[in-house]
């Protein structure tokens, strides 16, 4: 991925497609940046806590460098679109929730239907494209305020990720990191083993 590329771009390439759940992302992975004057992610400098497993992540991981590999990107599986953004060097975080909407804007809910169904006809098909791109429209161009709250947090700072060696499962073969295993005796076991 170009390091060049815009902040948007990074996140449709990284993705795959450009979605509505990508473009929130997209705005919280930019306003973390402004709001914490931080640059992307290079060594753990950043550390992303996320309570969703949705679309916006990847804006996350994409523009701002916080990725499972790097062990800066832990995840929380509460349903929320919840991000904290933290910064190692300025020792500040910030909490971003999306906020909530009792109902949906109608172009969303159509879009959602649309993409509910196993496949489109050629009408249906151009319908989504251009609600897409109205909502889109909509996304980027509504005020942060609108779409988002936000917090300064005090933020525990984890140490930063170890590389652990690897055993060898004696029920399995397979290996595992070491930590994870669990011992039997002189051999070690996978989690998936016990």
């Amino acid at each position: 991925m170009c390091k060049d590329m815009p902040p948007l771009e990074k996140a449709i390439q990284f993705h795959g497609h450009i979605c509505p759940g990508l473009l929130m992302g997209v705005r919280a992975a930019e306003f973390a940046q402004k709001y914490l004057d931080i640059d992307p992610d290079q060594d753990e400098e950043l550390l992303a806590v996320v309570e969703t497993n949705s679309c916006g992540v990847d804006a996350i991981q994409s523009i701002l460098g916080c990725t499972f590999g790097k062990g800066n990107l832990i995840f929380k599986d509460y349903g929320k679109n919840v991000y904290t953004i933290a910064s190692r060097e300025k020792r500040r975080a910030v909490r971003i929730a999306q906020k909530y909407k009792p109902q949906s804007h109608p172009d969303s809910l159509r879009y959602r239907e649309l993409k509910r169904k196993d496949s489109l006809n050629e009408a249906e098909s151009a319908e989504a494209e251009n609600l897409l791109g109205a909502i889109f429209e909509r996304l980027m161009s509504t005020p942060f305020e609108e779409l988002f709250t936000w917090r300064d947090i005090d933020f525990s700072f984890p140490a930063k990720a170890e590389i652990y060696p690897t055993v060898q499962c004696s029920v399995c073969g397979e290996g595992v990191m070491e930590p994870r295993a669990i011992r039997n005796g002189q051999n070690y076991v996978c989690p998936d083993c016990v």
